[in-house]
């Protein structure tokens, strides 16, 4: 079945009028929907009745079926239920600038990153646009009105490029969830050839994150085989080329700190190498407990001696605070599950 979340303003004003309502009734379901977050197009009473009833028989609308859900400190992660009987997990976050939702593009990944649970039995298909949204409609719904979006769950947004771009238009428009273009971060594992694409076609504001994790491309391949065909020269050119399209908005370079894997003095060197001329800001994320690897987290001590070093190399660095480890919801840890499995 259709969902509500398919249609924008212009799809909704065309159904209506196909069944001769007038067009400033999309107003009020667009209201419904996305500032009442309503779970039943009967709690829309503007509408008439009938209209709710072709409503009702041509769309869902409400939260996806939830799974399973785990509560943790400053985090919710929902198992959400799809219509084929896959699922794929989501996450809000609470912080001090305020609610984040961190949405999946797809069942699985294939991208196969060695710090990470969600390429554990591959990819299973992409996710549609309406599912993608769907999901922070969810969280919403279940925790209240979000602040930020990043497309930082399961799978690679980049490889699921289309619907990707068309969840990121439907989030920021004003007439659904409004989310603030500068609060929507796209995140890649760096599929290259999407990444200039992505500039001219995101709205003005979209931030980019990029996962590099290694300063060298033979390291790269290891941690990250399912984007080894591109060279890190290849990927910091798409990026160049992101800042330049974008008028000098700088990307966000991601790096998990693995214990005597990335961590080292030499790393240090090779990454400011790569970075200290290029518009980044570049995070360090100490790598999350992920169940069955043997790689393991750099120490704090570590984390902060590799923070003090790029510094000194004149890189603008930060180490980023993880949330939602208490739940596995943690960057790397969310994973596909089955419903048996809850």
């Amino acid at each position: 079945m259709a969902t509500i979340y398919q249609l924008d303003r212009a799809r909704l004003v065309a159904w209506l009028q196909d069944r001769g309502q007038p067009p400033y009734r999309a107003s009020q379901i667009l209201e419904g929907v996305y500032r009442h977050l309503v779970k039943s197009f009967d709690e829309i009473p503007v509408l008439p009745k009938a209209l709710r009833q072709q409503l009702a028989e041509g769309f869902e609308v409400g939260p996806f079926p939830i799974d399973s859900e785990s509560e943790g400190r400053n985090s919710v992660k929902l198992l959400v239920h799809l219509e084929d009987d896959e699922a794929v997990e989501c996450v809000a976050m609470e912080t001090r600038w305020g609610r984040t939702a961190c949405v999946s593009t797809q069942v699985g990944c294939s991208v196969g990153c060695a710090f990470c649970a969600s390429a554990e039995g591959g990819r299973r298909r992409h996710l549609r646009a309406d599912e993608i949204v769907r999901q922070a409609v969810t969280l919403a719904i279940l925790r209240g009105k979000l602040t930020n979006v990043v497309f930082m769950g399961m799978g690679e947004p980049l490889m699921n490029y289309d619907e990707a771009l068309t969840a990121v238009l439907a989030l920021v428009d004003g007439d659904r969830l409004a989310i603030p273009p500068r609060h929507l971060t796209v995140g890649t594992s760096g599929v290259v050839p999407m990444i200039p694409r992505l500039a001219q076609e995101a709205p003005k504001g979209v931030e980019l994150a990029v996962s590099l994790n290694a300063a060298d491309d033979e390291l790269r391949k290891r941690l990250m085989p399912g984007v080894s065909r591109w060279t890190i020269a290849e990927l910091l050119a798409a990026c160049d080329e992101w800042t330049r399209l974008r008028g000098g908005q700088p990307v966000t370079y991601a790096y998990v700190l693995i214990e005597g894997v990335n961590d080292r003095r030499i790393d240090a060197n090779m990454l400011a190498k790569l970075l200290s001329r290029r518009r980044h800001l570049l995070n360090l994320i100490r790598m999350n407990p992920v169940e069955g690897s043997e790689l393991h987290a750099s120490s704090r001590d570590a984390a902060e001696g590799f923070a003090a070093k790029l510094k000194d190399l004149g890189l603008n660095v930060t180490i980023r605070r993880s949330l939602g480890g208490d739940v596995q919801a943690a960057c790397g840890q969310l994973r596909l599950q089955s419903k048996s499995a809850c």
